[in-house]
């Protein structure tokens, strides 16, 4: 009888530690029972279930879809360092880059244009204001970067904002020149009515 009850319990809590790890579900398909200790800016950190006390693993997050936590959660892994090349180090330099490729593709800065167009036309000495504009840092937030995480790499950040100022500067330009070309417009249209109610 004790030995059927020590049989019991051993298969008991086998099955609830089974059950209670997280599943890592690899871009590939593959699944990977695992306990995830940290989720790094590249990599997901995890052990193997049947073996806590060995060394850790890592997996680059940019081959990771999704963790499974074994409380029924679920976290769709960011595509963090998917805009380098399949094996290349995560140095300065490359977060560098990476965050003036992510300032291309996420940063618009059309309230710049707008805001530029708008103060050149309505504005006396209009053109100042988008001067005034372009000089000033672009404030970079949450919905301008695709991972919160990112804001905490001082190399990414620092060739993101570059990168975005340098795109807030066209910005400002292009708006200063829809702005001049829409009040020459108006001008003109202004002179040519004036000269038509006089004939």
């Amino acid at each position: 009888m004790k030995n059927k009850l020590l049989i019991f319990v051993t298969f008991f809590f086998a099955f609830t530690g089974l059950k209670a790890q997280d599943i890592i579900l690899k871009t590939d398909g593959e699944e990977i029972n695992a306990t995830v200790t940290e989720i790094t800016l590249t990599d997901v950190v995890y052990k193997h279930p049947d073996s806590l006390q060995s060394l850790p693993q890592t997996l680059p997050k940019h081959a990771v879809f999704m963790i499974k936590y074994a409380n029924g959660t679920k976290e769709i892994i960011s595509q963090t360092s998917s805009g380098l090349p399949r094996g290349m180090e995560p140095t300065p330099e490359n977060m560098y880059e990476l965050g003036r490729s992510d300032a291309r593709k996420y940063y618009k800065g059309n309230a710049v244009m707008w805001g530029s167009a708008a103060a050149s036309v309505l504005v006396p000495y209009g053109y100042i204001v988008p001067i005034v504009i372009a000089l000033n840092k672009p404030k970079i937030g949450l919905n301008d970067i695709p991972d919160a995480n990112l804001l905490q790499n001082q190399d990414y950040m620092r060739g993101y904002q570059k990168q975005a100022h340098n795109r807030k500067i066209g910005k400002a330009a292009t708006g200063m020149g829809i702005g001049t070309g829409a009040a020459l417009v108006v001008s003109a249209i202004m002179i040519f009515v004036i000269f038509s109610t006089w004939n």
